[in-house]
């Protein structure tokens, strides 16, 4: 899948005002990001099969954990008036003028973590890319404090950027996220004022621009990554700051979220083994499948060759076998008339067996009309339990009883037909 990842610039927009983007795609693997900067009506098209994400610089938001009020994520509805109450006495502008997105799974972490940014900034930008054609999908945070880290490591530090222009950057898991201009930092000693507890448990990494100058300052190697890099891991984060006001296209961007998970199952190397597990389980199924319609078919094929084999051997006139079973049944009832034998669809039969299933003291029909296998009384008066006796006596004898308007109607049972 295709991502078009546009960073936010902290001006508000302008006709000239230009976006650094990057555009992903899904087989570059690992490839380093290769960013451009062009203005917002000169920025790469977005067909439907590309998702447009939009990154907010480290630098606009600011970081808070709430202790929210108990059942509160059972009110969506408040919880932005919720949080504007709780942070009111820790931003410096208003509430109101501000823009909150709680963390992934917020209702289940005991103090989510809020990230907070100047709600005019951001809806300025969304509007000029919107007008630029370029709808964003989703909208994530440069760093946050949930950052994957190296192992045993609880404080991260990033330098980004180059000498002049540089920054390092700070995030834990419970601080935050905070950050320092690299010429601020130049002569105030090494370390960078951190704590010993920190310097045992920190994962340092830089960019190319950066890396010999943390790796001096910090007195520790920093680990390479490429250009960009972070912005991989942004947009590999569950964080999507199109929250409350901000939540429009709800409907596109889960669309995109599906579509980038199916985009990174069927081309993810972690997820080979699965796929080679699903392909493997389908072709089973296949095969299996085919094996056991041709086993059917086999039954089905011996079951007629046995049925014409018995057809041949108990009439060995018959020439040419079409449908055995009933061929076997019109030979049986032309040896049954040949032979005089009554069956059970004959008049006499059925004359005889209602004679006898007849309850005592019921006087016999005046009316009856007769034709192969069916015998229909008229004006014939039965009680309901001399209705349900007679019955039961019939079905016992291979016949069914049943009321057709004003008359009764005794038929030959299916299994019964062209039986003696």
């Amino acid at each position: 899948m295709r991502t078009l990842i546009i960073q936010l610039p902290l001006a508000l927009p302008g006709s000239s005002l230009t976006y650094c983007h990057a555009v992903f795609d899904a087989e570059q693997g690992t490839a380093p990001l290769k960013k451009q900067w062009a203005t917002a009506n000169l920025l790469p098209l977005a067909d439907r099969q590309t998702e447009v994400v939009a990154l907010l610089p480290a630098t606009v938001l600011s970081w808070h954990r709430v202790d929210l009020p108990p059942g509160l994520h059972k009110q969506a509805s408040r919880l932005q008036s919720a949080l504007q109450g709780l942070l009111e006495d820790r931003v410096l502008d208003d509430p109101v003028q501000l823009h909150m997105a709680m963390q992934p799974d917020w209702n289940s972490a005991s103090r989510p973590w809020v990230a907070v940014c100047d709600r005019n900034w951001l809806g300025a930008h969304l509007q000029a890319l919107e007008q630029a054609g370029l709808t964003v999908h989703r909208i994530v945070p440069e760093l946050n404090p949930l950052s994957g880290l190296a192992v045993d490591a609880q404080l991260q530090v990033t330098g980004l950027g180059d000498d002049e222009s540089g920054w390092l950057w700070m995030t834990h898991p419970e601080r935050g996220v905070w950050g320092h201009p690299l010429q601020a930092q130049l002569g105030q000693g090494k370390g960078l004022g951190l704590s010993e507890q920190d310097r045992q448990s920190i994962d340092i990494q830089a960019e190319p621009g950066m890396v010999a100058r943390v790796s001096d300052m910090l007195d520790a190697p920093a680990r390479l990554i490429p250009p960009g890099q972070h912005w991989r891991a942004a947009m590999d984060a569950d964080w999507d700051l199109a929250q409350f006001d901000f939540k429009a296209n709800a409907r596109s961007r889960q669309m995109k979220v599906w579509q980038r998970a199916a985009s990174t199952f069927w081309q993810s190397a972690t997820w080979r083994p699965v796929r080679w597990g699903v392909w493997a389980l389908l072709a089973g199924q296949l095969i299996g499948l085919n094996a056991w319609a041709w086993k059917t078919r086999a039954d089905w094929q011996a079951q007629q060759q046995s049925w014409s084999q018995i057809l041949r051997e108990t009439f060995p006139k018959t020439q040419v076998v079409v449908d055995a079973p009933l061929q076997m049944a019109k030979e049986v009832e032309r040896l049954r008339q040949a032979s005089g034998q009554l069956s059970a669809s004959d008049l006499e039969s059925m004359l005889g067996s209602l004679g006898q299933a007849m309850p005592a003291g019921v006087a016999a029909p005046g009316q009856w009309i007769y034709q192969p296998g069916q015998l229909r009384l008229q004006n014939f008066k039965l009680g309901n339990a001399e209705q349900q006796a007679l019955q039961k006596t019939l079905a016992a004898r291979g016949y069914r009883w049943r009321a057709e308007g004003e008359a009764w109607v005794m038929s030959v049972a299916p299994s019964q037909e062209g039986k003696p």
